[in-house]
């Protein structure tokens, strides 16, 4: 009995450990089978369907990693990833919007003015904004770095059109298929760059014209001031790129070369910036002079304006020693003044250039007759249809800006029953006139009357000279 009870306690406690033991062991094969099983599992996969629950897991898995991976961080983790901010910056950065190449042309090139601010108008750093029409060419309002300037049509779709029929007719095999810049760039143009050549294609190209160009007078040494100036790497000779640039712009637009080839210290003109195709860049002018006759300014303004315009057309005749510069059109719409007051040529158009050296000696002698509306007439119908002839003799009548400026800006010129005409200068607003009044409207009491008879004098001289007495004395009335 003793025995029993001593192993029963001595035993009982080692079959509980044992018991224990051997629970422990037995939990830990099942677990060790149950992995086994899931491995086993695993990796017999392969031999499954890839549609099976394991699969369709893996799946999901892999589509989520990329949804993570593809995910846009957000803005402060960024920053130390620029591969992923280059990415991003790709995606929403726009290009600035640029002038259309349909309004610029320069697929025309180099067929065309020129083309040294193609990459500023088409990457938009040049903007157009409110646009003016004159005749069938186009001014805009436009802003280069937040700096006004002025864009202009170098010419009309018209002209530009017929310039390049011309080039494929005349200086192509084929012109039925002809690209014009082609045909220019492939050209050594330097013989059809000579005055006889240019004065005859001139003549084809423009057979009717009806007022004063730059090319009227196209000389020798024109030319060779303009090949200087389009000899843009500056090696003194032009390569077949400047050629044709020069070539398109005396056919186009040589009004607009000439501003080019003067600087402004030579003419109160808007400095030239550039080109691109059709579109030519230059320095804004400031308000138009007819500005002047809508607002209230006071006649100290407008009598130092009509000083300047009377100065200007001086320097026309007098200022270069090498050319003499005539204005055919001598209009309000010509002119523009300055933010600080002076007055700038904003229009070339009509203006011809002469060179003095060709000029005849008797081209400055005083005439023995008077020169009036009539006679100025003859003359500019005579420069357009001889001007080899009629070139020479433009000293003579250069005095037909004066009489221009006199009728149609400075005053406002009436005309009576009987065919007599005069400048008056009344305040008030005439229909007659073309703006209404002119710009020396409304002076002084005491000066009025003279001034009005000085300034009939200045439009129709009544005696061989008169014309240059009379502008002597409207310059010391001014002036006071």
């Amino acid at each position: 009995m003793f025995s029993r009870r001593m192993v029963r306690k001595c035993c009982l406690p080692l079959l509980v450990l044992v018991s224990a033991g051997l629970a422990v062991l037995y939990i830990y094969l099942v677990q060790a089978q149950g992995s086994a099983w899931v491995s086993l599992s695993q990796s017999g996969a392969g031999d499954k369907p890839e549609g099976g629950v394991v699969g369709r897991g893996r799946e999901q898995m892999v589509e989520e990693q990329q949804k993570q991976k593809n995910k846009p961080l957000p803005e402060e983790e960024t920053e130390g990833h620029p591969r992923r901010n280059q990415s991003r910056s790709t995606v929403t950065e726009k290009r600035p919007k640029g002038i259309p190449r349909s309004l610029l042309r320069n697929d025309r090139c180099p067929a065309c003015f020129g083309d040294n601010l193609c990459e500023e108008f088409e990457d938009g750093m040049i903007e157009l904004g409110s646009e003016v029409t004159s005749g069938k060419v186009t001014t805009y309002a436009g802003t280069w770095d937040k700096v006004k300037l002025t864009v202009t049509q170098c010419a009309s779709e018209e002209r530009l059109e017929q310039f390049e029929k011309f080039v494929c007719r005349n200086l192509s095999k084929n012109a039925t298929s002809c690209d014009p810049g082609e045909v220019l760039l492939k050209q050594d143009l330097k013989e059809l760059l000579q005055a006889r050549h240019l004065k005859k294609s001139l003549e084809v190209l423009h057979p009717n014209s009806s007022s004063l160009a730059a090319t009227t007078c196209v000389s020798k040494p024109l030319l060779k001031m303009l090949q200087k100036t389009f000899d843009e790497n500056g090696n003194k000779r032009l390569n077949r790129l400047e050629q044709a640039h020069l070539y398109a712009a005396l056919h186009t637009c040589p009004h607009l070369a000439l501003l080019k080839a003067f600087p402004r210290k030579k003419l109160p003109v808007p400095a030239f910036l550039g080109a691109c195709g059709n579109l030519v860049a230059m320095e804004t002018t400031g308000k138009p002079l007819p500005v002047y006759l809508k607002v209230k300014v006071s006649w100290q303004v407008r009598a130092n304006l009509s000083l300047q315009l009377l100065q200007i057309l001086d320097d026309f005749q007098n200022k270069d020693p090498d050319w003499l510069l005539l204005a055919g059109d001598v209009s309000m719409e010509n002119f523009a003044v300055s933010p600080d007051g002076q007055l700038i040529l904003s229009d070339l158009a009509a203006m011809t250039i002469i060179s003095k050296h060709d000029l005849d000696r008797n081209s400055t002698v005083k005439r023995a007759s008077v020169c009036n509306e009539a006679c100025f007439k003859k003359f500019v119908h005579n420069l357009l249809a001889q001007p080899d002839t009629s070139c020479r003799q433009a000293g003579r009548y250069s005095q037909l800006m004066y009489a221009h400026a006199c009728q149609r800006i400075l005053g406002c010129w009436q005309t009576d029953r009987s065919g007599q005409g005069r400048v008056t200068l009344s305040s008030s607003k005439d229909t007659a006139c073309e703006h209404g009044r002119g710009l020396l409207h409304g002076p002084p009491r005491g000066a009025k009357r003279e001034l009005e008879n000085l300034l009939t004098d200045c439009v129709e001289e009544t005696r061989p000279d008169g014309r240059t007495t009379a502008l002597k004395q409207i310059k010391v009335l001014l002036a006071a």
